[in-house]
């Protein structure tokens, strides 16, 4: 029968927990060893959805270049090399400049141009689509944000909860051991054997539920990481829970001004502001300098130069300027209704998240009592005394004295880490 249990919790909870632990027979394969910082890394660095965020916010910087580039002069060439029959004057396409063309003429025309156009005023939709593309790209750094952190808890959620599920394996291998040398006493009389083989039957049936839990806390662990569910692995880590005070106000406060999806929605409420404002813009005349250098000719070389230089300007007179006004405003209404409700979800999931933590690490300290007496107890006994069956009842509830505080012990550390998810930062000690 094992004995000093204590000094077997203190193994568990301060050395690398189920590092041996592996699904599978054994094989050549070199087995990986991840510790959560490795975990945290790989989840990141191969998550999908983080990387299309990433690519997302490469977009919407490359667009504020674009915006940016509005600003500067557009400048183009233009060559055209045209054969032609003529019986009447006409004129090419505005492809190739409306050139004129008369009959009895050489039948080839050649055709070189250079042209600039340069607004400048145009209403401010210049200025509105480059503070525009800004907000998108603020937008999309917080959106990978927000993404980047809901991998890490998933990852840390995984790594935990496989991390439980290996000592849980332990205990349960302990427990089958206890059961099966128990059952194999001569001394138990009829009724007692019977008693003994049930209880025996029961530790299979958890070392096999635990087992089938292994398996399945493995693959949700590769899953979280995006490995091959082949892979062969092994985790290293600590049950290490950390006791905090939380300020439930303090907390949901750090919330509203940390928290990435709230900083999305108000640099979409700034589009939604600036998409009025262009709306707005639709109306407002352009102002623009454009000029035009071509050289024409029927034959080389070409010495037959035009240029123009004009100032223009014009004035948009738009039927649906107040329908699209109208879509703009009732777009940024929406937002703000949007926005109330988002700001109630956080309120909410930070008052949930710091009532689990509260729980659980109220009920860590309890259940570590509770354990610790009763193992206190079942070690001050001889070795040997009582009857086997009462012995192995015993074991039995300290094995499930010690199972429940490390539950406890991980549903502290797992509501840690989503209390930090919903704030938007690490907790201090």
């Amino acid at each position: 029968m094992v004995r000093n249990l204590g000094l077997i919790l203190a193994g568990l909870l301060a050395c690398p927990a189920g590092a041996a632990q592996s699904a599978g027979p054994e094989s050549s394969v070199v087995e990986r060893n991840y510790s959560l910082e490795d975990a945290i890394n790989l989840g990141l660095k191969n998550d999908s959805r983080l990387l299309s965020a990433e690519q997302d916010r490469i977009i919407s910087e490359e667009r504020v270049v674009e915006a940016r580039l509005q600003f500067l002069p557009e400048f183009g060439l233009h060559g055209s090399a045209t054969k032609f029959n003529a019986r009447y004057p006409f004129s090419l396409s505005q492809d190739f400049r409306n050139i004129l063309l008369y009959p009895g003429t050489p039948e080839n025309i050649y055709s070189a141009r250079g042209y600039m156009y340069f607004p400048i005023y145009e209403g401010g939709r210049s200025i509105n689509t480059v503070r525009l593309a800004q907000a998108a790209f603020n937008q999309s750094r917080s959106n990978y944000e927000s993404v980047r952190r809901d991998v890490i808890l998933a990852v840390k959620e995984a790594f935990q909860r496989l991390l439980f599920v290996q000592e849980r394996k332990a205990l349960a291998q302990e427990g089958l051991q206890a059961a099966g040398a128990a059952a194999e006493n001569p001394r138990l009389d009829a009724w007692e054997r019977i008693e003994s083989n049930v209880l025996l039957g029961h530790a299979r049936v958890r070392i096999a539920e635990v087992e089938r839990d292994l398996r399945l806390a493995r693959l949700a662990f590769l899953r979280s990481l995006n490995q091959e569910i082949d892979t062969s692995f092994r985790v290293e880590g600590r049950m290490d829970p950390r006791p905090v005070e939380v300020d439930v106000q303090k907390v949901a406060l750090w919330a509203m001004e940390l928290r990435p999806e709230l900083q999305s929605e108000t640099y979409r409420a700034e589009m939604d502001a600036i998409g009025v404002n262009l709306a707005w813009g639709r109306r407002n005349p352009t102002l623009f300098v454009a000029s035009d250098y071509e050289v024409t000719a029927q034959h080389f070389p070409l010495r037959n130069n035009n240029w123009d230089l004009g100032i223009g300007i014009r004035i948009p007179l738009t039927y649906d300027f107040f329908t699209k006004l109208r879509q703009k405003r009732a777009e940024q209404r929406q937002g703000q209704l949007k926005r109330a409700a988002l700001q109630d979800q956080v309120r909410l999931e930070v008052r949930q998240a710091c009532e689990h933590l509260q729980y659980w690490q109220a009920e860590m300290s309890t259940r570590e009592a509770q354990y610790r007496a009763v193992a206190k107890l079942f070690e001050s006994l001889p070795a040997g005394a009582g009857p086997v069956l009462a012995r192995l009842k015993a074991l039995n509830s300290v094995l499930d004295l010690r199972l429940s505080y490390l539950t406890s012990v991980t549903e502290h550390i797992l509501a840690r880490a989503r209390l930090e998810r919903a704030v938007g930062r690490e907790l201090a000690q």
